[in-house]
């Protein structure tokens, strides 16, 4: 019985800790394996309708329908540089 009192105590002080230090966590965290399953790829589609408007499904266009696929990574954040504006050199 005091063995599981003092693993509760542990658990608890090792929680308080990390809640405590934000830091300390997301260290502790990045240094978690993760699995390559969990990561998840979203498919897009980007077209041109009739009227020349963009769109962004995720489904396929109508056939006859040229479009662009667009692969996005759930655990990427990285947005693209707009037309226009470069990056350093």
């Amino acid at each position: 019985m005091r063995l599981i009192w003092l693993l509760i105590a542990l658990l608890l002080l090792g929680g308080g800790y990390l809640y405590l230090h934000p830091d300390s966590a997301r260290q502790f965290s990045n240094q978690l394996p993760v699995p390559e399953f969990t990561r998840k790829t979203a498919h897009l589609f980007k077209w041109r309708n009739t009227a020349g408007e963009w769109q962004i499904t995720d489904t396929p266009p109508p056939e006859g329908i040229n479009y662009e696929r667009l692969d996005y990574r759930d655990d990427e954040n990285v947005l693209p540089v707009p037309p226009g504006i470069q990056g350093p050199e």
